[in-house]
């Protein structure tokens, strides 16, 4: 009856560690993004501006 037993119980481990499945990390917050070009939501803009054609006024 021990060696049943024995078998059992490592028959229940190895479920046991193939059943296992570790927590799922989730990414944290990203940042706003601060400087032109970072992210979908902040465009990068042309340098230096293009300036007013002031030879039309």
């Amino acid at each position: 009856m021990k060696v049943a037993t024995c078998i059992f119980i490592l028959l229940a481990a190895i479920c046991a560690v193939f059943a296992y499945r570790s927590p799922v990390q989730r990414p944290g917050p990203a940042t706003f993004p601060t400087f032109p070009g970072q992210g979908t939501f902040n465009p990068k803009v042309g340098w230096p501006y293009p300036l007013p054609n002031v030879s039309a006024i």
